[in-house]
């Protein structure tokens, strides 16, 4: 490009803004659609009828990016506080747990720390996306949803939900997304292991480096629909025993929100779009997940690009109940619409506090809107007339509920309470069961089971009550020590069915963790982290991990056994590198116990 008198809107333009001493001083623009990746500066000048052509070198390299301060460009977001947050904060939190028990972690992003942008860029470079389209945000993003899974192409995080994670990492031992990008970058093979809220983190960092506005969001009571029905089915059988069907519902689901314009789509789908890299189903062949409109998933306009009916059928399914009879017949038991799709949560902007996203994807359960939006959305599924409600004639009223606030090492108490609201007495046969459960809704270990016989009198009430104890639990649970209690019963008299259940997270210890608030820049300080350990057993296995942008590089430190009851304190010194607001973040691993963190706030001047 000439370099001119004046800089021209909307395309690559050079001016001379001053001259002095045989030096020049040279303004550049790019268009708002460039492509972003890394460009060479080459300078020609002419004297004299010869032409001379500077050196391409590293130092001559700049990097284009995506601009959400700019209007034309397709991420522009009009909101400093916003941009503040979700392309220039570094820490963040991922939450876990069950929508009656929520859980949060810190997490490191990241996204401004040595090397991240390089692995970025490579990703996109890996990815072979044509050349053109990387300057369009809803083509990268659809393709670094792929990128960081390492289902196709060779991408970053390798998913591991078996409990087994030999030859790697646990995924709840991660603190952030700088440790694991860098080890992709310079073993340039995938990063083993992650789950959904790794795939999450890292994605949410590629994106903000990137410079698209981003974060994730956890989705509780998360549907999987296998069979694109919009609806999540349930059976037992005549014995009350469950019957796998192929759906889930996992406890949780983290997948991103990015910003962009969506001139793919009729005007109104622009603004927040889910994008999700964890290899869950295949788009278009590959792994890969959204961008989707979250006003479309709202609305129910399923047919909208990209996996809309996954992401509708995750927020907002009907989950039905089934009665698999002799010979296959099924009988319709009843539908639950609020049992999907709830406490969608992601980190407040400027604050640490949870910001409830819900309403963003559908309408209050229940509303004339919402009921419009699920059948709307049924409609263009594989099975549109399951949707038809069931009538039943039930006169006793069911409910199966854990204790609040169960730490693992204390007992589990569950309730099944029964109401008779008819005039007649009610004869019940109730079945418990408790299970150890993968946060995927997956089945880990059974805990134990109970039947009972309950003759309930007219308009009076019963229960059924079981508890287990640490001894009998502990060797039963896997990683978030999520436990399912599933209660099932039979009303004699009337042949009224029930199906409930009560998923919960055993709540974990947290880690204190202290330093200095104020540190002085490039001066050494340490920080402590304190642990003690809840159970009656000894700990093994211990590892404790600790980082901080700015302030500490991640790092592992392997601990000696822990006794029941005994505390620990390791210490980490570190030189400040950045100034500003930093966090100090720690985990902590065992046999036992995971899923244990820390973090302390301080000022680096």
């Amino acid at each position: 490009m000439p370099v001119g008198k004046s800089l021209e809107d909307g395309k690559f333009s050079a001016a001379l803004e001053s001259s002095e001493g045989g030096y020049a001083k040279v303004k550049i623009t790019t268009p708002p659609d460039a492509i972003v990746g890394k460009y060479h500066v080459v300078i020609e000048t002419m004297s004299d009828g010869k032409t001379f052509r500077s050196r391409k070198t590293d130092d001559n390299t700049v990097v284009v990016l995506f601009n959400p301060w700019v209007k034309e460009d397709m991420t522009y977001l009009d909101d400093d506080a916003q941009l503040g947050e979700y392309v220039l904060n570094e820490h963040g939190y991922q939450y876990y747990g069950t929508s009656l028990r929520i859980g949060k972690r810190p997490w490191n992003f990241g996204q401004f720390e040595p090397k991240i942008l390089d692995v970025c860029l490579r990703l996109l470079d890996r990815s072979k996306i044509k050349a053109e389209s990387r300057g369009d945000a809803v083509k990268v993003s659809r393709i670094v949803s792929k990128m960081v899974n390492s289902a196709d192409d060779g991408g970053v995080l390798t998913g591991n939900w078996s409990g087994n994670y030999a030859g790697g990492r646990s995924p709840t031992a991660w603190n952030g997304s700088v440790e694991i990008l860098r080890q992709y970058y310079e073993r340039n093979r995938p990063v083993c292991y992650g789950q959904c809220w790794v795939f999450s983190g890292v994605m949410t960092t590629v994106l903000r480096c990137l410079g698209i506005p981003a974060r994730s969001v956890t989705n509780y009571d998360s549907a999987h629909d296998t069979d694109v029905s919009m609806t999540i089915d349930n059976y037992m059988d005549h014995n009350l025993r469950e019957i796998d069907g192929g759906d889930s519902v996992w406890n949780f689901h983290v997948w991103n929100e990015a910003w962009m314009a969506r001139p793919d789509l009729p005007e109104g789908y622009g603004g927040w779009q889910a994008v999700d890299a964890t290899p869950q189903e295949t788009s278009d062949g590959v792994y890969c997940c959204g961008p989707c409109p979250i006003s479309a998933v709202k609305n129910g306009h399923v047919y909208l690009p990209y996996d809309t009916k996954f992401v509708f059928a995750e927020v907002n399914a009907d989950k039905v109940y089934w009665l698999v009879r002799q010979h296959k017949n099924l009988r319709k038991l009843r539908t639950r619409k609020a049992a999907i799709g709830n406490k969608m949560s992601t980190k407040a902007v400027g604050s640490n506090a949870r910001h409830d996203l819900t309403e963003n994807y559908k309408y209050p359960e229940g509303s004339d809107q919402e009921r419009v939006a699920v059948r709307t959305a049924v409609s263009h599924g594989l099975k549109p007339n399951t949707y038809d409600d069931v009538i039943e004639d039930e006169d006793v009223e069911f409910d199966v509920h854990a204790d609040d606030e169960i730490y693992i090492g204390q007992n589990i108490h569950v309730t099944l309470s029964m109401k008779n609201t008819s005039s007649e007495p009610r004869k019940v046969t109730t079945h418990l069961t408790a299970r150890a459960m993968y946060y995927t809704g997956v089945p880990a270990h059974d805990i134990g089971e109970m039947e009972k016989d309950v003759t309930i009198p007219p308009n009076g009430e019963e229960s059924v009550e079981m508890t287990y104890t640490p001894r009998e639990y502990l060797d039963m649970l896997v990683d978030q020590a999520i436990v399912k209690i599933h209660a099932m019963a039979h009303v004699d008299d009337t042949n009224q069915v029930y199906s409930g259940q009560d998923d919960f997270r055993l709540m974990s210890p947290d880690l204190t963790v202290t330093a200095p608030t104020k540190m002085t820049l490039g001066e050494q300080v340490t920080a402590e982290i304190e642990f003690t350990n809840p159970l009656d057993v000894t700990l093994s296995m211990v590892e404790f991990h600790i980082e901080g942008p700015g302030l500490q590089k991640p790092k592992k430190i392997s601990h000696t056994p822990i006794k029941p009851g005994e505390t620990v304190k390791v210490t980490e010194r570190m030189t400040p590198r950045k100034v500003g607001k930093k966090t100090i973040m720690a985990s902590f691993t065992s046999n036992k116990l995971t899923q244990v963190t820390g973090e302390v706030d301080v000022v680096v001047s």
